[in-house]
């Protein structure tokens, strides 16, 4: 039809004023989109490979993208105290982040996926971090790794969930605000913000910090929570 004729005479014309730039849509690095409401063009960067997450040699469904665990690793700066924990560890993603970021004293990840356990050694073992965390098959709601100054997690959905995914959050952030240290604090992204945000209430967190993030296809929602007994006592402490 008439579009697939303009995108034709547009390619043509950047063909002929860049014959370097390859027209190529099994293997693009740019998309030109173009917007007739607004007047207006946008061209994209698609395929660019990232120096900086060379880490990422091994995934499972559900992880998160590099760039989301570096943005909650940010929220939740670094402590050379930290005892870090991500419950729904996937592929390590944030402890990685979280490690590049600053010091720590303990990295801890865990999961019931043997798949998204092999795929953390595996990234852990490419950032250099293979010996320097531990990973542990256990139950988000059951397991304790002592001193938590740190959650940080992007917990998963779909098939790596079995059953109702709100419903284990929400147990979920009741769990963390026991397991925290009274300055500690959970840095996530909660899918089901209606149900966890009132369960951390509940529990005694407040929340410091939120942000929506679109997750590609669905919103999720950026938050830190501190224990409001750390509050109380004036002993929160900003990470760098």
């Amino acid at each position: 039809g008439h579009r697939r004729a303009v995108v034709w005479r547009a390619a043509q014309a950047v063909r002929a004023a860049a014959p370097e730039l390859i027209n190529d849509p099994k293997a693009t690095t740019w998309d030109v989109v173009v917007d007739a409401a607004r007047t207006t063009d946008e061209l994209r960067p698609h395929k660019l490979d990232d120096p900086r997450f060379a880490w990422r040699v091994a995934d499972v469904p559900a992880s998160s993208h590099p760039t989301v665990a570096a943005a909650l690793a940010r929220l939740a700066g670094a402590r050379a105290d930290d005892v870090v924990w991500d419950p729904f560890c996937g592929s390590g993603a944030e402890l990685i982040e979280r490690a590049r970021l600053g010091p720590w004293r303990r990295l801890v990840g865990s999961d019931l996926d043997d798949r998204a356990l092999a795929a953390a050694r595996a990234n852990l073992a490419a950032a250099g971090l293979a010996d320097r965390a531990e990973l542990i098959r256990a139950d988000a709601l059951a397991h304790d790794p002592g001193g938590v100054t740190l959650i940080i997690t992007n917990p998963p959905l779909g098939r790596r969930i079995r059953g109702d995914a709100a419903a284990l959050l929400e147990q979920f952030v009741t769990r963390a605000a026991r397991l925290l240290a009274p300055d500690g604090r959970l840095v996530w992204i909660t899918p089901a913000v209606r149900r966890t945000h009132d369960a951390a209430i509940r529990a005694g967190l407040y929340r410091d910090v939120h942000h929506i993030v679109d997750l590609g296809g669905y919103d999720g929602d950026l938050e830190v929570w501190r224990p409001t007994s750390g509050l109380a006592r004036g002993r929160h402490r900003p990470a760098s």
